[in-house]
């Protein structure tokens, strides 16, 4: 029997490059993608971005492949998701969303993303970066 891959979009701090990689990514990734999903990325000004999904507009990032359930968890971990808590004290809501190529085209029907609420990012004062792209 084979165990699960996670798929997972990354769209700031566990981008390659980002401040999160080395300890979240590095070494427990099988296969990294450049990605993009539909949403509204935004700039929290503590370190971090947050993101809603869905609109005309597109987000930047990657798709990660996470053999591990344990490493895949510990994503969970850094977001501040809980399952089955009440999301208005999730920093981050764990969702699937269809995830796409660079050109557009479908890459994965459903993959796991972290979604922040948007009382949270106005709470933050979070101002959306308009080219969807999170500098690393």
């Amino acid at each position: 029997m084979s165990e699960a891959v996670y798929k997972v979009f990354v769209y700031g701090t566990l981008k390659p490059g980002g401040h999160y990689w080395p300890q979240f990514c590095e070494g427990k990734v099988s296969e990294v993608l450049p990605a993009k999903v539909q949403g509204k990325l935004y700039d929290l000004h503590v370190g971090y971005p947050g993101v809603r999904f869905g609109g005309a507009t597109w987000v930047q990032g990657y798709l990660l492949s996470i053999p591990s359930e344990a490493d895949f968890l510990q994503l969970d971990v850094l977001e501040g998701f809980v399952p089955g808590r009440d999301p208005s004290k999730n920093e981050y809501d764990r969702r699937i969303i269809p995830c796409f190529a660079p050109d557009g085209s479908l890459l994965q029907a459903e993959t796991w993303a972290y979604e922040m609420s948007e009382a949270r990012i106005t709470q933050m004062g979070g101002t959306q970066i308009e080219d969807g792209n999170w500098p690393i």
